[in-house]
């Protein structure tokens, strides 16, 4: 007769239906989409419209530090390809301990960043673009937000379990939780107080430490089929699992960090602040939709991890097929949302805004810039799904050629060849693009993991 522990640890290890799969993975999907625009709102939005054009526009250009961040977090909470893989090799307490050795060592890193911060704060922000004119926004704001960074790369790791715990709802309960606390205390703060945008700050630090809470107290719990357990010390095993499965995830945010780099300086000298600040309007909004395919891939790659611990061929080829059709229905969704609620995002962000010309960008921009979506899915799902099979070259592949290579020169050649007010079509093309090497190395490995019709999987015959 199997343990207890064994039978319930088979969320992840389940056969999924369609309407199945489709339930499972609402939760994420909805966290991340929810989650986005609540953010997205709160953060821009309360900045936008309470305290003006360049406050935003300080605030896009410290965006990159926070995709630094994020690049970090990604990396580190990666080790959850390892855990799911372990998990269907039956390593349960293993994958436990690799988790709580995790979770430790996220809070260290977020420890050495919080002290970096505190010794070099604007030279960072002077590298990052700040003006003159700015540089007092980004300063007010960073001297809070400085001191949550560990809280920042912990609850990285916390989310990215909460699937494997057999528990995606959860996800979804701490990201309402912390966009209602951030909501809340922007409006005390921004609105009610009148503190300005060290106001945002403070209003981020309660959520992320409420958020934090929430987890420890969810992972205390020993009966749950992911939770604390005593770390380890395989320090050098543990750092190997991560590069080798974070390393795409940390270069596809790190890269996106270098693109807005790289995008706010394009902008500031083709068209100075209004450029930027249209930019990030729209950005903002089309990201906040973006995030959503996060949300499913992130929950489908556990099953796939599991499948692949398993060698069972033909359950990754069933989950692979399964996640190719919800992507499809997700991007249909949200084109309808994104094009027949543009008048609403405008009259949101620029309902006090006299500023025509910045009107008609961000309207021109809302129109060419969400084409990206079609493939952008897509080509999210191929790499992550060669990562978690171990593929890493290819996976790396696509995210430079996607992030790197010509998003870089799309950035650069539009907006010099065809003007300013071209730029939209910069993240389109870079989608497309990558979108022909997607379906290349999706076709040519097609028998090795079976994604073919023939269901043949060389890679589990080995």
């Amino acid at each position: 007769m199997p343990y207890m522990s064994e039978i319930k640890q088979n969320t992840i290890g389940k056969e999924f239906t369609l309407p199945e799969l489709c339930a499972f993975v609402a939760p994420p999907v909805l966290t991340r989409l929810v989650a986005s625009l609540l953010t997205t709102l709160d953060d821009s939005l309360f900045v936008s419209r309470f305290l003006g054009q360049n406050a935003l526009a300080a605030f896009s250009l410290a965006y990159p530090w926070f995709m630094f961040i994020e690049a970090i977090g990604m990396m580190v909470s990666s080790i959850s390809v390892i855990c799911s893989i372990k998990m269907g090799e039956k390593k349960n307490e293993e994958a436990k301990s690799d988790f709580t050795t995790t979770v430790i060592l996220a809070f260290c890193i977020g420890l050495l960043l919080t002290i970096i911060l505190c010794l070099f704060l604007e030279p960072i922000l002077l590298i990052l673009g700040e003006t003159e004119l700015l540089l007092p926004y980004a300063q007010t704001f960073f001297n809070v937000s400085k001191y949550y960074q560990p809280l920042i790369l912990m609850n990285f790791v916390f989310n990215a379990f909460y699937v494997i715990a057999g528990k995606p709802k959860w996800s979804m309960y701490v990201s309402i939780a912390n966009i209602l606390c951030q909501f809340f205390f922007d409006w005390l703060f921004i609105v009610k107080l009148q503190v300005g945008i060290v106001g945002a700050a403070y209003a981020n630090m309660i959520g992320h430490l409420v958020v934090t809470l929430i987890a420890i107290i969810f992972y205390s719990n020993q009966n749950r089929e992911m939770c604390f357990f005593k770390p380890h010390s395989r320090l050098k095993e543990l750092l190997s699992n991560i590069y080798k499965y974070g390393r795409m995830a940390a270069l596809t945010s790190m890269a996106v960090s270098i693109n807005t780099y790289v995008y706010n300086r394009v902008h500031l000298y083709l068209g100075g602040e209004m450029v930027v600040a249209a930019y990030t309007i729209v950005v903002n909004v089309t990201f906040i939709f973006l995030n959503s395919f996060f949300g499913l891939v992130g929950s489908t790659s556990p099953i796939a991890s599991y499948a692949y611990g398993e060698k069972n061929a033909k359950k990754l080829s069933r989950i692979f097929r399964q996640t190719l059709i919800l992507i499809t229905g997700l991007i249909l969704f949200i084109m309808a949302i994104i094009y027949f609620g543009r008048d609403i995002f405008v009259q949101l962000y620029l309902a006090n805004s006299d500023n025509h010309e910045l009107i008609q960008m961000v309207y021109r921009g809302f129109m060419i810039y969400p084409l990206s979506l079609i493939t952008f899915g897509y080509n999210v799902y191929a790499q992550d799904l060669f990562n978690v099979l171990g593929n890493h070259k290819v996976s790396i592949f696509l995210s430079i050629i996607e992030n790197i290579v010509v998003a870089n020169i799309a950035v650069v050649a539009i907006p010099l060849i065809f003007g300013v007010e071209n730029v939209w079509f910069c993240f389109p093309v870079a989608e497309a693009v990558t979108f022909i090497f997607t379906l290349y190395f999706l076709y040519r490995y097609r028998n090795v993991y079976g994604f073919g019709k023939d269901g043949i999987a060389t890679a589990f015959n080995k």
